[in-house]
Order: structure tokens, then sequence, then C-alpha cells
């Protein structure tokens, strides 16, 4: 059992030197939750750079990319009018929401469309709760939308610039607003923003640590001692 020991030991320090590393970079654009930071989303034109592997460090073998992006909308809606009223609120992507980048396949958060990305109401369809001077104060997130990408170029980061990744969209907050009968006549306030951030994880095998002759010899003095002293256990 020592003998195994013994072996298993040397073996770990032996494997040691040949085991991979990783460092970890990202940026990020915006505040996350936050409908007032970076609240120019239509159109959404925001770029994030990640730094070139330091190749001093070792040779790079992989590079994993997760993106993420996220919308949030908040505001409210005042009925100004003589009659009841209701309002809706809906978050609609006229272009597609997407990162894109020369080192990898892209990403489409969301697609262009008719329908609403995010919504909310004051009440249901047909129904006009809001009375004179009430006012619908609405908060809606599209929520954390996260993915890794694939078919990473992995030369792409071996260069001296930085690699760029291109947050893009247009997003529309609409407020509409009903009454039941009559004219209609409300008060709109409301903000959009969006986050975004993207994060690089480089594998990479660490350069050799070269030994002096000093310590070479006391590392090959260490491995003889201990195959002698397992000898010399097998004798006993």
């Amino acid at each position: 059992m020592l003998n195994k020991k013994i072996a298993l030991s040397l073996f770990a320090i032996i494997s040691a030197s040949a085991q991979a590393d990783l460092i970890r970079h990202e940026a990020s654009f915006g505040t996350q939750g936050s409908s007032t930071d970076v609240a120019e989303l239509s159109p959404l034109a925001q770029t994030l750079r990640i730094n070139a592997f330091d190749q001093s460090l070792g040779n790079l073998t992989g590079v994993n990319i997760t993106v993420y992006s996220q919308i949030d909308s908040a505001g409210s809606s005042t009925n100004d009018s003589n009659e009841n009223g209701r309002a809706d609120v809906e978050i609609q992507l006229t272009d597609d929401w997407m990162v894109s980048t020369s080192a990898a396949d892209s990403f489409t958060f969301g697609e262009a469309s008719f329908d609403a990305l995010v919504s909310d109401q004051s009440s249901e369809p047909g129904t006009y709760t809001l009375e004179t001077g009430d006012s619908f104060e609405y908060g809606i997130s599209t929520g954390e939308i996260s993915s890794m990408l694939s078919n990473v170029d992995i030369s792409a980061f071996l260069g001296d610039n930085p690699v760029e990744f291109f947050f893009s969209t247009d997003a529309r907050t609409n407020l509409n607003n009903i009454v039941d009968g009559g004219t209609g006549m409300f008060t709109n306030m409301f903000s959009t923003g969006a986050w975004g951030r993207v994060v690089a994880e480089f594998e990479y095998t660490p350069n050799q640590i070269m030994v002096s002759a000093p310590g070479t010899l006391g590392v090959a003095s260490l491995g003889l001692f201990a195959f002698a002293f397992v000898a010399r256990r097998k004798k006993s």
C-alpha cells in the first residue's frame, strides 16, 4: 500500500505541469434590470470588446463565449378623460435583437415580429377600470436571455486587436389607450433600457517552467530515494 502511495504521489507531481488552465474575461454595457441605462433602443447599437489572449501565458487550446442581454421598460399612463379607460403597453421588435461577431456564429435573442415581445395591461380587454385621474403603472422585462456561441474561431483571439461583439435591434415601446366611449386624453410616461454582456473563457496549456540544474538534481535525487526506499521495503 505504501508503494502505491509513493507511486501516485510521483505521478501527481509529473502530471501537474501538463494540466490546462483557464482565464475569464468579460465586458458589458448598461445596467441589468434598468429601464433608463442605455435607453436608446430605436435602434440599439452597442459594441463590446474582448482583448486577445496573452500568448506569453502558453498555448491557447479553446475559447468558450457566452452572451447575455435583457430589455426592461417602466412607466405610467394617467387617465385625464371624463370617461373610464384602460391602457396597454408592449415592446415590439421591428429588427432582430441579436449579437454578431467575426469570431463566431451570431445569436438572436428575439426575432422581429408584429407580436409583442413582452406586454402588460391595466385590465382585461373590453374592461375599463381606470377612472378619471387614475394611473396605470407598469414594469415589464424580457428577463435575462443567454447563449453560448457556436463555431468559435480560436485564431481570432491570437492577434493584436480586441474581438468585437455588436449588439443590435430596433425595439419600440407602444402605449395604447382606450376609453369607454367619447374622447380619451391620457398622460403617458415611460423609459426602456437594455443591458448586454459577453463572457469569454480562454482554455490554455501554460508554458513549461524551466527548472535550474540544482533543482533538477534535487527532483532526480528525490526520485532515486523513493525508488530505493521501495526496493528496500520489498527486500524486508
